[in-house]
């Protein structure tokens, strides 16, 4: 997997969770959207848990995935969210 490879998934990814800042209110003081699940590219999760990742149809998520999460590998084999 080339850098160009993962920094284009985070960008898409991140996309996900962008919020425009005409839309944005103003004086707001509370995180943009603390429940945002859409990074990537090992920077967090792209799904909330592996329960979220099945509902999206992803199973066995290899590490050189760009949607792959540490955290969600529970035998650190390099495979998160096993079927």
């Amino acid at each position: 997997m080339t850098v160009r490879t993962v920094f284009a998934a985070a960008a898409i990814a991140a996309a996900g969770c962008a919020m425009a800042i005409e839309d944005a209110p103003t004086g707001r003081t509370d995180p943009l959207d603390a429940t945002c699940t859409q990074v990537s590219a090992h920077e967090g999760c792209v799904y909330r848990n592996c329960r979220d990742a099945h509902k999206h149809g992803r199973y066995d998520i290899p590490q050189d995935d760009p949607e792959y999460c540490p955290a969600q590998d529970r035998d650190n084999d390099g495979i998160a969210c096993e079927s």
